[in-house]
């Protein structure tokens, strides 16, 4: 007789119910509605995402936090299934804080959005329900200035409209808005199909990663020259209990400003970035670039401004515009010493000496090589774990950059609503720029071409160059991919490109 029959309670049963009653509803809900016989076969059918191993990449083991004063898991980001059953009924399967759990993910039938209008909206309630957060995660005040949660696919590709996240089916729904790569666990190892850059996980508790290659040597160099003759001794924002310190107190490194503005090759690095972090370059800002000479240090400190520790908290909106990101380029190799050093990294508890770089990971500077590391959980609050600091230089120099992505644009005002709108307009930019280089390329070859056929092959390589170009920075995943087909051409030139899915 099947365990969860109507009919095989028996008095000792019903008498033991009145006692364990939850435990009873979380086993009914698990077997389903009853069955009778022995052959009976489960009700719930296993999501397309389990049966094709697709949260493999993405969630990590319990195990892989190590600390034992927070919560398993990566605090406000969700890892689900969304998808529509042989009944046709709307299905959500979820691992919460893309943690594994030990009964496996939560299973909820969605409460299907209307299908013509206001469904987005309407899909996002029913999603915060289905995953039961709300939008306030601190205590800090002024909540209406904190963006909405985001929805993402598979390589941080923004969704805005329900059916492109039920195309998707993987989504991930981070609260505090932005998109967060789950590190997985330490050594994990991925390769981002847009760039062939590889994340390398080097800690999950804080989630750091590196990036090995990731700018050329005659960039570094370049860099290193534009900050000659600028560099200006390092500042630091002091919080309230350390207002009256000097700067040097802290760090002792000089610095300059460099905006993108001043070198095409800042601003290729600037996409770059985008790319690397999957947040619109337009989060950005300016380099800070960074030389420690012997023996200079910076003490270990948050990058971040948490409004716990300021009173002048309305110039960062209460918190709600904050540093996200810290991007960290290592311009030239160090001889000995210059690491750069997470103390409370493998579960350690808080520094006493927040001078000292004798236990925490330490990653050695090596020309050409970035880490970067979150500054907020992605609930938007403090990750009091991305405290770090600058070790000493022992022997030689060092040249290194900041680099900081920001939760908001950095434009006046940004409000909470702007995440769709520059979604818009940076696909707007990216086509006008496409259009401008296919034009360019068309324009050089069809002066040294004298021929018709030159002229109608710089045409489709213009038109080629560019689909290439938006398919890689829309951040579209080879499965995405569904066929190949036939563009216009003149006769006797053939080209392909490929077409998504509608």
């Amino acid at each position: 007789r099947h365990p969860c029959a109507e009919d095989s309670g028996t008095a000792e049963i019903q008498s033991a119910a009145r006692l364990v009653r939850p435990l009873l509803v979380s086993l009914l809900l698990a077997c389903g509605p009853p069955h009778r016989g022995v052959d009976a076969e489960p009700t719930l059918e296993p999501s397309p995402c389990a049966q094709g191993a697709l949260f493999d990449d993405w969630l990590s083991e319990p195990e892989a936090f190590l600390r034992t004063d927070q919560p398993k898991g990566l605090q406000g980001l969700h890892v689900a299934c969304l998808w529509r059953d042989s009944s046709d009924i709307l299905q959500l399967e979820a691992f919460k804080d893309a943690v594994r759990a030990p009964m496996g993910p939560e299973r909820t039938a969605m409460e299907e959005p209307p299908e013509q209008g206001a469904n987005w909206p309407a899909f996002r309630t029913s999603l915060s329900k289905a995953l039961g957060f709300i939008k306030q995660t601190n205590t800090w005040q002024h909540q209406e200035l904190k963006q909405p949660f985001g929805v993402f696919a598979r390589q941080g590709r923004r969704l805005n409209s329900f059916g492109a996240a039920l195309e998707a089916q993987l989504i991930f729904v981070v609260v505090g808005g932005q998109w967060f790569w789950p590190p997985v666990r330490e050594g994990f190892v991925r390769r981002l199909p847009a760039s062939g850059m590889e994340l390398e996980t080097l800690s999950v508790q804080p989630v750091v990663y590196q990036v090995r290659g990731f700018l050329k040597d005659s960039e570094c160099e370049e860099l290193v020259r534009l900050g000659e003759g600028r560099m200006e001794s390092s500042p630091v924002t002091l919080m309230d209990k350390d207002k009256g310190k000097a700067a040097k107190e802290f760090r002792t490194s000089s610095q300059a400003r460099l905006d993108r503005a001043e070198s095409g090759t800042l601003r290729d690095i600037d996409a770059r970035v985008g790319g690397l972090t999957g947040v619109p370059k337009i989060h950005n800002e300016e380099v800070q670039l960074l030389r420690y000479e012997r023996t200079q240090y910076y003490s270990a400190h948050l990058d971040n401004w948490d409004p716990s520790y300021y009173s002048d908290a309305a110039w960062f909106e209460h918190g709600h515009n904050n540093r996200f990101i810290t991007v960290f380029w290592y311009l030239t190799t160090v001889d000995k010493g210059g690491e750069t050093i997470f103390p409370r990294a493998y579960g350690l508890p808080q520094p006493q000496d927040m001078y000292g770089c004798e236990q925490g990971l330490k990653v050695k500077p090596v020309k050409g090589s970035v880490i970067f590391w979150y500054s907020l959980h992605p609930n938007g609050n403090t990750d009091p774990n991305g405290l770090h600091g600058a070790c000493p230089v022992e022997e030689g120099h060092k040249f290194s950059a900041n680099y900081w992505v920001w939760n908001k644009p950095r434009v006046p005002n940004p409000g909470v609503d702007f995440a769709e709108r520059y979604v818009a307009d940076e696909e707007v930019e990216e086509e006008e720029e496409a259009d401008v280089a296919g034009r360019r390329m068309f324009s050089s070859l069809e002066e040294g071409a004298g021929s018709a056929s030159m002229m109608a092959l710089a045409a489709v390589a213009a038109v080629a160059a560019a689909a290439v170009n938006l398919w890689l920075q829309r951040g579209s995943e080879p499965s995405e991919v569904e066929e190949v087909q036939e563009v216009a051409k003149p006769q006797g030139i053939s080209s392909k490109r490929g077409k998504k899915k509608s």
